[in-house]
């Protein structure tokens, strides 16, 4: 699942450098310079330092990635001073919720999709602090976390709250596992949320510097993912063909844009998203082999 997550998200992460096709500004080499910059920057910082400073080698090259785009005139913070000092969110800002069933059922869906996405990144965190004797019962702890978070977020317009996939990543390069870090983090985010200055200076980094930066993560979250996957006996064919399945319907709409363009909306919905494909057949085909293999059993002991 985390292969898969980082998969897509590097593809997506790539095409925000790259930019629209037909645009003016589609692979601008200023984009591409300042992305690759970011990220051979970021690698002299982790090679150079060691300790602390190897640690916050993401964070350095980010910044040394916006002082490149200033060089280059990517990067304007005229807009920060502009505006009110203070931005505090609104409460149900698109009205009382109505329940819509043709609205919930795809919504189901991802939810699904966001359990499964949940319970491996849950599973490598625990790997990376050192704590996975009680994994079993984290992992629904965080997918009740999500969904009170997702209830509470929809009170402010928000979508559905799931696990921060770079954020393993950002836990596996600094090796920081303290959950008093993780507390001021999320202090630190509601402040800046709610002053709005910072809020703007954020928007000014070069957009091509924060993607490259996230590439990097999210290409440390694919290797988290291949580690797991080589850890795990797939002796089985039940385990070798959900893997195998659920990496090719994944896949499929990545590789080959446009697959399933021509089939309804619903089906596109579903299956022209590489994480709700790989993962839905990733169930499905396990569930199909777990029930094959009790029935057998079921059989031999009558």
């Amino acid at each position: 699942m985390l292969l898969m997550v980082s998969i897509n998200l590097i593809r997506l992460y790539g095409g925000l450098i790259i930019g629209q096709p037909g645009s003016a500004d589609f692979a601008h080499p200023t984009s591409i310079i300042l992305s690759l910059g970011t990220i051979l920057i970021t690698l002299i910082f982790a090679l150079a330092f060691s300790g602390i400073l190897r640690q916050l080698a993401v964070m350095f090259g980010l910044l040394a990635g916006t002082l490149l785009g200033m060089a280059l005139g990517s990067t304007d913070f005229s807009g920060v001073s502009h505006g009110p000092l203070f931005s505090f969110p609104q409460l149900l800002p698109f009205g009382w919720p109505i329940f819509d069933l043709s609205a919930s059922l795809p919504l189901l869906i991802y939810a699904v999709i966001s359990m499964a996405e949940a319970t491996g990144q849950t599973i490598a965190t625990a790997e990376i602090v050192n704590s996975t004797q009680n994994v079993q019962q984290a992992i629904p702890r965080t997918i009740r976390g999500d969904a009170v978070m997702s209830l509470l977020g929809g009170i402010f317009g928000t979508s559905l709250i799931i696990t921060s996939g770079e954020n393993i990543g950002v836990v596996r390069t600094t090796n920081v596992k303290s959950r008093f870090v993780t507390a001021a983090a999320g202090g630190l985010l509601i402040l800046i949320a709610i002053f709005a200055p910072l809020v703007r200076l954020a928007t000014c980094l070069p957009g091509s510097v924060v993607c490259g930066t996230a590439v990097i993560v999210f290409s440390i979250i694919g290797v988290i993912g291949i580690d797991m996957i080589a850890r795990e006996p797939l002796h089985t064919p039940g385990k070798t063909y959900a893997l195998a399945m659920g990496l090719a319907m994944g896949m499929l709409p990545i590789l080959v844009p446009g697959l399933y363009q021509n089939f309804p909306a619903g089906v596109q919905m579903v299956f022209g998203n590489g994480m709700a494909a790989g993962t839905l057949t990733a169930i499905l085909v396990n569930s199909l082999f777990n029930w094959s293999e009790k029935r057998t059993q079921a059989r031999v002991k009558s």
